[in-house]
């Protein structure tokens, strides 16, 4: 159970308060999402993680995204059997990163 209390959250959305969650930038694009007070509460429980997976995102998605700064990679398995390093596309946003990293082949390997 949580410690937050509803009531108080869905008054204050009464009286014209949003509540927003910013995620992502660097040199991806941020995304932003309003919570109605039963995902504030779901929020303030469980932190960013939580509103990831409302928008259907894990949150290990995220921190590849993050971390790889937008940009979408090969999916060529090489002989060695790491996967290819080459970019498909850079600075996507996390829809266009989640569709394409390591979903298509870079130019060298026929895309």
């Amino acid at each position: 159970m949580s410690g937050y209390d509803l009531r108080t959250v869905k008054a204050m959305q009464d009286a014209g308060l949003v509540a927003e969650v910013r995620f992502g930038g660097g040199f991806c694009s941020q995304r932003r999402v309003q919570l109605t007070p039963d995902q504030v509460i779901g929020y303030l429980d469980q932190g960013l993680d939580y509103v990831l997976r409302l928008q259907g995102i894990e949150p290990d998605e995220f921190e590849e995204w993050q971390q790889a700064d937008g940009r979408a990679l090969c999916m060529e398995t090489l002989k060695n059997g790491k996967l290819c390093g080459n970019q498909v596309a850079s600075q996507c946003s996390l829809d266009d990163w989640k569709r394409l990293h390591r979903n298509e082949y870079c130019r060298t390997h026929g895309g």
